[in-house]
Formats: C-alpha cells, structure tokens, sequence
C-alpha cells in the first residue's frame, strides 16, 4: 500500500488491518527489509494490528533527497498514523528506526503513540563526551570518515531459511543504496537522544542483542542511569537484528512488557 508524505514523496506500507486491534507500527533500521520483520509480525497478528512502513529510500518506497534526516523520518510516521486514523499505537523500532520513533516523541510527545520499544539503538552514536556506547568503533576522532566504511554482518545468528530468502529477493528488486542515503547516515549518527529517553512520554522498553557487532548491550545499563522507569533486556545468542533472529523471544520479552503496562 503507498501514501505520499506531505513534501510528495510515496511510501510504501503493509497493514494487517484488523480494525478491532490495536496497532503497532514497525520501523526498520537503515538498509534493512521489510522481509526481516516477517516472522515476529507473525507472533504479533493474534493480538494486534500490524503496520510496517519502508523509510524514504528503502524497500518500495520512492528514492529521493528529500528529507535525508531523521526529523523528517519522525514526521513521516505521525503522517502515516494521521492518514490511517491510528491512536494509542505501539511503536517498535530496530536500529534507526528507534531512533525515528525517538524523533517522533520529540517533535510530537506522546503524539499517537501509547509505549514504544528499542530493538537493538543505542541513543548515542558516537563515542565520547561521557558515552562510551556508541556505533562500532565510531568517535568525534573518525566522524564522518568512518560512517563511509562498510558496516559488515549486522547478524550473530542465522535467521529462518525461507525469511533469509526473501530478503535477498526483496533487496534485488528494490536495491537499497547507502551512498544516496549518506547524508540522513550523518544526521542520524549526530542524534543524541538521551534528553528523549530521560522525559520519555511513554512507557519504554529496550532490548538489545548481546552479541550485537553494532552496539555493546551495556548501553541498556547506562539507559537505567537515565531513567529507571524504562525497562531493558538483553537477548543472548543474538546480534543486532533482534527481531529476525530471536522472534520468538524478543515477541516474549515484547508480550511481557506490554502485559505490565496493560497494553494487550
């Protein structure tokens, strides 16, 4: 399904539809497929709603420069909730996507959205300045440099066969280019989103991956520094495309969460 944004560029979505569910929005990671989030949204359709939108530049939504940042990524997802008269809705997001759903809470506050949870983001990119969590070996020393860099195996598991495969075919017929999306790469590592995190408007999870080759899980201790009221996990035998590899206990640990916070 596609609806264009108000700067007129066409994204596109997939809804599950159930009108009698509450909805929760999925917002991948720079780079990454729609095909990665297929077995999780599977675990989530008994109970929700599931929407899952391609970030500009990614997947079938239209390539363009417009918007390479993460403010407008952010803007993109209260258009899509607006347009699909959505309220109360739970946002999950992996690698950028947290991020974009970090920007939403702070352009909007709670806006549309009744919790949200972090799959795998630390809210520091670059190490330094009393963070030590950030991307990679990423620090204020190599920035930009480093972000021109190949990124390499985002996984530590092997994920579903038949997932893996549809994947690929996906990034053949909808190729993702990180030279094109460069600039929103900047301005997404230049975020700092602690401020978010320390007033969150929502409840909050966050769950990273333990061996994750983006991030070290002990960014979820230094978020309990921020705040206390936002819960954390950490999955072992995983990387940093949590919901892909551990479905079914990152849905678990999901479940858990919205329980306590009487979301289902």
């Amino acid at each position: 399904m596609k609806f264009v944004t108000s700067d007129n560029v066409t994204l596109n979505y997939t809804d599950t539809g159930e009108k009698n569910k509450r909805a929760v929005l999925c917002v991948p990671g720079l780079g990454s497929r729609s095909a990665f989030w297929h077995d999780f949204i599977q675990l989530l359709r008994p109970v929700y709603r599931v929407v899952l939108i391609d970030p500009r530049n990614q997947g079938k939504s239209e390539r363009t420069d417009k918007g390479e940042r993460i403010s407008r990524h952010g803007s993109d997802i209260e258009e899509l909730l607006r347009e699909l008269e959505l309220t109360d809705v739970i946002g999950i997001g992996n690698s950028m996507g947290a991020a974009t759903l970090w920007s939403y809470l702070s352009l909007y506050g709670k806006g549309r959205l009744a919790a949200m949870i972090d799959l795998d983001q630390s809210p520091v990119m670059i190490a330094g300045r009393g963070w030590h969590y950030g991307f990679k070996d990423l620090s204020w020393m190599n920035y930009p440099d480093y972000l021109r860099r190949a990124f390499g195996k985002p996984t530590y598991t092997n994920m579903d066969d038949d997932m893996f495969y549809q994947a690929k075919l996906e990034n053949e017929r909808y190729p993702y280019d990180p030279d094109q999306n460069y600039k929103c790469l900047v301005d997404h590592a230049e975020q700092d989103w602690r401020d978010v995190l320390k007033y969150a408007p929502v409840p909050m999870l966050v769950i990273a991956g333990k061996q994750s080759p983006y991030f070290n899980y002990h960014f979820t201790d230094a978020i309990k520094k921020i705040n206390p009221e936002i819960k954390t996990e950490v999955i072992d035998n995983c990387g940093h495309l949590v919901q892909a590899e551990r479905p079914k206990k990152t849905h678990e640990l999901i479940m858990k969460f919205l329980h306590e916070e009487k979301l289902v």
